[in-house]
């Protein structure tokens, strides 16, 4: 795969300056490849996007990518950049991006909230789908069932559910499995669960996941989709998580390393 015009997607909190831009557009100049800077509010045409930034900038450019069913990758300026392509010094490997490269494909997740009988909020999601009571309200409560059996009841700060490019993020921190990105699977991890047994669990890609929202308090559980807050739940609500028909294309301009990666970022 080849590509002829590359939307830039910088650091939407201004971290990433002109210093740092400048190469990678004089570099994409040297082969031939158009460039464009995305700002918020506008309509673009490319091929491919670039994210510039750390992994909160991949998530936000990834909801453009994946809605557009474009290829991208992400150059790291952040802390951490476990989803980057490239660090920041490694510039002159975007050459290929006009000699040939190859994508790999990651699973998003789909979230839907239904409430008496209605979807009242929806989302897509690249690392996880969070239910998170708030800072002031009481422990969340919520049953979590698949494909219509209860397979457990919670009371926690909060539940996940991950993709297995979110499974080395948030619920990795909370205790969750790290799952290998070139499987079909995801997991649900409890946060904080107020039980001895509580454990995260891996299920099926073809499951259909639901929790039931038990919580009565105006100011409950809120529902987060990979950090952005969806919508605020009430009692009785479903938060219906399926495998998504889309999925996400990451350019690979480097040798695959999944697990040389997580050592290298992760210690």
């Amino acid at each position: 795969m080849t590509v002829d015009k590359i939307l830039l997607f910088p650091n939407p909190k201004g971290n990433v300056g002109e210093a740092e831009i400048r190469p990678i557009e004089e570099m994409l100049d040297s082969v031939g490849i158009a460039h464009e800077r995305y700002t918020n509010g506008k309509d673009y045409e490319f091929d491919a996007i670039i994210a510039l930034g750390g992994d909160g900038t991949m998530l936000n450019a990834a909801r453009l990518a994946f809605r557009k069913s474009k290829p991208i990758m992400s150059i790291n300026f952040g802390t951490l950049g476990y989803m980057s392509g490239l660090e920041n010094g490694e510039i002159s490997m975007l050459s290929a991006l006009k000699s040939g490269f190859d994508t790999e494909k990651r699973m998003l997740l789909d979230i839907k909230v239904i409430r008496n009988g209605e979807a009242v909020a929806t989302s897509t999601s690249l690392n996880e789908a969070v239910i998170s009571r708030r800072t002031d309200g009481e422990i969340a409560s919520f049953d979590l069932l698949c494909d219509g059996a209860t397979v457990c009841t919670y009371r926690a700060d909060g539940l996940i559910f991950a993709t297995p490019t979110g499974s080395s993020a948030y619920a990795m921190s909370a205790g969750g499995p790290i799952i290998d990105t070139k499987l079909d699977a995801f997991c649900v991890c409890p946060i904080c669960p107020h039980a001895l047994g509580a454990r995260a669990m891996v299920f099926s890609p073809n499951s259909r996941l639901e929790a039931l929202n038990k919580n009565k308090l105006q100011n409950g559980n809120i529902l987060l989709s990979d950090g952005v807050k969806v919508i605020d739940l009430e009692y009785g609500d479903r938060i219906v998580v399926t495998r998504s028909d889309r999925t996400l294309e990451l350019i690979k301009l480097k040798k695959d390393a999944f697990y040389e990666t997580l050592y290298n970022k992760m210690s």
